[in-house]
């Protein structure tokens, strides 16, 4: 392309994604790009150990701001680096859901519903909603709408209505942990522009229409939690998490065999698997000693035995909940594991014995990148944080979720006014 003097117009720089994943035992920084039709790259990610937090938790601010700004800086040079907007995707006990409703009236004018109307809605929804008073809404999630006396619609953009009614579900985070992970990022001259909790980010990222349409369970497994995500009709229904993770089988190798945390972790990663593997029985296996000077081997079959209490707790806790929502809002026809405590080997094999024989496990779909990266399921929350919306647009479908920074401001400024005005 040329410009009015015939010199070739400079390309068009494209402006990156960045995103930080704050997990329960690992944190990660990643660079994409939003290509032609909305199509997702990833440029770039770094992963570190979550040092400085627990359990998702700011434990320490220092040592946390340093390994975030480490994973940083192996994405983007000190010297191209200044204040970065990021969103980021978190993963903690703390998360907590609540399901508020309200209507809005226009007695004497029935119009076609407008998107104004339906953020004046979802704004009233939560200017009213009673959550407790220590926690900060992170999600708002428009569930259904209410057209008249018609309920379930999803998109009311465009019916005539003399009333709109919206059911939000609201994810919410306690204010001090909250405000806590945002010192981090200031720290680290990162600029928040969204939180979105791992499950919905996963959900957006691994779970296919038609298993949202007919009934689906999500489970995201991590190390020092579980959160489940129901759907059915699109519809998300419920959040819900447990604090047990996979970490609970690592520290029951770590207590047994009588060695550190991390060692145990690594053993549960190389030998460990949810099904004993009965023709390997007598293979060896080095047991680093407690003092890290030594190793001894132990038999296969010993170290199962080891494993055993940590995955009857395991697959126990996840069948109680499992069955609970099922119970619930049967039917429900998927099940999907997903998150690093799926990569578990044998998980899937067990997951079909006793939980769904139609389990299977959720990678990333539709989004470019290295295939380690994009097939590996701990870090389904990460790549569906980039594009995840609960926003509505003209057509009442979510948002494109990389506007520029124009369309951000006029977003805001609409937001705000919608909000408290």
């Amino acid at each position: 392309m040329q410009n009015k003097n015939g010199k070739p117009r400079p390309e068009k720089k494209e402006r990156p994604t960045y995103l930080a994943y704050i997990g329960t035992t690992k944190i990660a920084f990643l660079k994409a790009y939003v290509r032609h039709q909305n199509q997702i790259e990833v440029a770039a990610l770094s992963a570190r150990l979550a040092d400085g937090f627990e359990g998702g938790i700011v434990k320490d601010l220092a040592q946390a701001s340093q390994m975030l700004n480490q994973a940083v800086a192996d994405i983007i040079p000190p010297a191209e680096k200044s204040i970065i907007l990021c969103r980021v995707v978190v993963s903690n006990a703390y998360l907590k859901n609540y399901t508020f409703q309200s209507s809005l009236y226009f007695p004497g004018n029935p119009h076609p519903v407008t998107l104004r109307d339906v953020r004046a809605a979802i704004a009233q929804t939560r200017s009213v909603a009673t959550i407790p008073l220590q926690e900060v809404i992170v999600q708002a999630v428009p569930q259904e709408f209410l057209v008249n006396d018609l309920e379930g619609v999803q998109n009311p953009i465009g019916l005539e209505a003399s009333r709109l009614g919206v059911t939000l579900r609201l994810l919410t985070l306690d204010f001090l942990v909250y405000n806590n992970l945002l010192r981090v990022f200031e720290r680290c001259d990162l600029e928040v522009t969204d939180i979105v909790p791992n499950v919905l980010a996963a959900s957006h990222s691994v779970l296919t229409p038609s298993e949202k349409q007919t009934g689906v369970i999500l489970v995201t497994l991590g190390g020092a939690v579980t959160h489940f995500a129901c759907f059915k009709n699109s519809v998300l229904l419920e959040t819900r998490s447990i604090a047990m993770g996979a970490d609970c089988i690592t520290k029951v190798i770590e207590k047994n065999l009588n060695i550190e945390h991390l060692d145990a972790q690594r053993l549960k990663e190389s030998f460990g698997s949810a099904k004993p593997k009965a023709e390997f029985h007598d293979e060896l296996i080095p047991i680093p000693e407690s003092n890290g000077k030594k190793k001894y081997t132990i038999r296969r079959r010993e170290f199962e035995s080891q494993m055993s209490s940590g995955l009857n707790l395991f697959f126990g806790e996840l069948q109680r909940e499992i069955r609970a929502l099922e119970g619930q809002y049967s039917p429900l026809n998927h099940v999907v594991f997903t998150g690093g405590g799926s990569s578990l080997d044998g998980l899937l094999d067990v997951a079909r014995e006793l939980i769904s024989p139609t389990a299977r496990i959720g990678v990333v779909q539709n989004i470019l990148g290295p295939e380690a990266l994009i097939k590996d399921p701990a870090f389904s929350g990460a790549l569906g944080g980039i594009s995840f919306t609960s926003k509505v647009s003209d057509q009442g479908l979510p948002s494109p979720g990389h506007p520029n920074w124009v369309t951000r401001t006029v977003d805001a400024a609409k937001n705000w006014i919608f909000e408290y005005l």
